[in-house]
């Protein structure tokens, strides 16, 4: 080989590997920064973020890249976008060590970045990391759903819910009527039992007159008896 298709060659190699390094840079866009002897980056974890799709925000911290266990126990770490601020609960990953993950689902379009405050070890951290903006899922979605689409989607829905609903409203009617007639049947037993004790009340009062009548028949008997003697 030429010395002139050895520096093609080269520059051919060269070209493809700043190509692919361009490429990976494009897809894992996450941010680095240097703090002392530590390097933090910081980023999603699905790229690019989607609006409305649950996502990771994951922080790695290395200290002359061998990764940090434990490293943000003193770190507050907050998401911002425009005027707003949330902090994230960050658990260490499973999967790879000085990594740390926390679940966020973007609301709005547009710029986020991430806020760090405390320390690692002795070192003092107060800095703002940029992360990826958060894009529309539409650019991603297919077969788009239109307005009348998504309008259909809601009356059958509706047209499905319908009928439960009014089953489950003729069950209501059905109920209450079952516990009106039970109130009439307890109303009425209460109203014999009412009816039951008065008459025995009435035929105790019975009883009670005629006792004194056949007493008093005895005594009047006894005492004419005693007139007749005389």
């Amino acid at each position: 080989m030429n010395s002139k298709n050895l520096i093609l060659s080269s520059l051919a190699m060269i070209f493809f590997l700043f190509s692919f390094a361009f490429s990976i840079q494009t897809i894992y866009g996450h941010t680095e920064i240097q703090v002392g002897n530590y390097t933090i980056e910081g980023g999603w974890v699905e790229e690019p973020p989607l609006l409305n799709n649950l996502n990771n925000i994951v922080i790695g911290v290395f200290e002359n890249d061998n990764p940090v266990r434990n490293a943000i126990k003193d770190l507050s770490i907050s998401i911002n976008y425009g005027g707003l601020s949330k902090k994230l609960n960050f658990v260490p990953s499973e999967e790879s060590p000085g990594q740390y993950l926390a679940d966020i689902i973007p609301s709005q379009l547009g710029t986020f970045s991430l806020n760090l405050k405390g320390t690692i070890g002795t070192q003092s951290i107060n800095n703002d990391i940029q992360i990826e903006d958060i894009e529309d899922a539409k650019k991603l979605t297919f077969p788009l759903v239109s307005a009348e689409d998504s309008s259909n989607n809601r009356e059958n829905i509706g047209n499905q819910i319908a009928p439960l609903m009014k089953d489950l409203s003729n069950q209501i009617d059905e109920s209450t009527q079952e516990i009106n007639t039970t109130k009439g049947i307890l109303q009425q037993i209460n109203e014999e039992n009412n009816s039951i004790r008065s008459e025995i009340d009435k035929t105790n009062i019975l009883s009670y007159i005629a006792t004194g009548l056949g007493a008093s028949a005895i005594v009047f008997v006894g005492f004419r008896q005693k007139i007749k003697r005389i």
